[in-house]
């Protein structure tokens, strides 16, 4: 099963949010350095519907967010999707 986009607006919006709370920033500090790193139109109002999945990003506004967050972003991201078990691998993990 692939994830559709919903899904995967979910997931980015999700961890967004979790980055950006984990260095205590604020919505608006985290738009300024946006904002600084080249994404013109983030404003408070389209970062918090990201952080919540309801609003889309253009693929290009993907890379600011790796400026600003750095290799962290990309990384959590895309980890879950880097190596999921078949059937036979997890049946062997689950053997002690």
């Amino acid at each position: 099963m692939t994830a559709g986009p919903r899904h995967l607006r979910k997931r980015l919006g999700v961890l967004i949010r979790k980055l950006r709370m984990d260095r205590n920033w604020t919505q608006q500090e985290l738009v300024t350095l946006l904002r600084k790193a080249g994404f013109d139109r983030c404003k408070r109002s389209l970062l918090s519907q990201i952080e919540v999945g309801a609003a889309s990003l253009r693929s290009e506004e993907v890379y600011y967010f790796r400026e600003v967050f750095g290799a962290t972003f990309e990384r959590d991201f895309w980890n879950p999707y880097h190596h999921q078990p078949s059937g036979d691998e997890a049946s062997k993990e689950d053997v002690s």
